[in-house]
């Protein structure tokens, strides 16, 4: 049973919840800034995953590797998974030619996710003035390079994990087992991805422990919306009314809503005052050091 005091702390807890709602919801910058983000990540997520996937076999020639990527995309994207996998598979056949139009789409799409994600996160940490476009660029360009490389170690780690899961007995548990390591290791790639992006994109000095919890029920909360979305989205009926441009609006649609828990956690960790609970990570660590 709850006693006075925890009904009362339990209701100014829903309270502080409201500025959260007033930024996501009712603030017409915030939709802004998710619809440019939504557009830069169509631009650039086909693209990424084709440089991926072409490194994967032909510079690493990791078979096992490259194919538990085409994996990790067939739960990961929304809709037409089989389309757009074989259109990859074909497209990374001849990656000669496409090699250098596909690096400069994916710096294209980094462009552009970078110019708004870094004006909403300086305006949440009240930074007075934004990076210069050219600094802004090198800064989202080795953050690009940055997170293609988690994405491999990722990639390597769940190889790693699907080899050990091989010699688990029944079918049944290899696949359940195989579909666990990949959503937990998606999960984790995200966490790890928004605390870079937490840390090092907005102007100005972050520890990174202010941001770490954030990131994390961040990537926790965009993992959730993606299988809700998942769920949702054969409701939407978008083939008879996108036609052709269905797979992209369901991509854009997913993105769009993910860069809406980007952009709360990043609210949450530059109002920690307002959220003491966000500390949770600082507390175990200051319970554990000596006095």
């Amino acid at each position: 049973m709850f006693d006075d005091d925890s009904w009362r702390r339990l209701r100014q807890e829903v309270k502080n919840l409201f500025p959260l709602f007033r930024y996501l919801i009712l603030q017409t910058e915030t939709h802004a800034f998710c619809l440019a983000l939504a557009g830069a990540a169509l631009l650039g997520f086909f693209p990424a995953c084709l440089v991926i996937l072409a490194v994967l076999r032909y510079v690493l020639q990791w078979t096992a590797a490259y194919e538990v990527f085409i994996e990790t995309l067939r739960i990961y994207f929304p809709m037409s998974q089989a389309f757009v996998i074989s259109n990859l598979r074909a497209l990374v056949q001849g990656f000669g030619r496409a090699q250098f139009s596909s690096l400069l789409w994916v710096l294209l799409g980094a462009a552009g996710v970078f110019i708004p994600l870094e004006t909403g996160f300086n305006r949440l940490w009240q930074v007075r003035g934004d990076r210069p476009y050219w600094l802004n660029q090198l800064v989202g360009f080795t953050l690009t390079i940055g997170c293609a490389a988690l994405a491999v170690l990722f990639v390597a780690i769940s190889t790693g994990m699907h080899f050990v899961i091989g010699y688990l007995p029944f079918e049944i548990v290899r696949k359940t087992s195989s579909f666990m390591v990949i959503r937990v290791t998606i999960t984790c790639l995200f966490i790890v991805t928004v605390f870079a992006l937490y840390k090092f994109l907005p102007n100005k000095k972050i520890e990174a422990g202010e941001v770490l919890p954030a990131a994390i029920i961040a990537g926790v909360m965009a993992e959730l919306v993606r299988v809700i979305f998942v769920r949702v989205l054969p409701f939407l009926n978008l083939v008879p009314t996108q036609g052709p441009f269905a797979i992209s609006v369901s991509f854009l649609l997913l993105a769009y809503f993910e860069t809406f828990v980007v952009l709360g956690g990043a609210f949450l960790a530059s109002h920690t005052e307002r959220y003491p609970w966000m500390g949770f990570l600082k507390t175990k660590r200051s319970e554990s050091s000596p006095s």
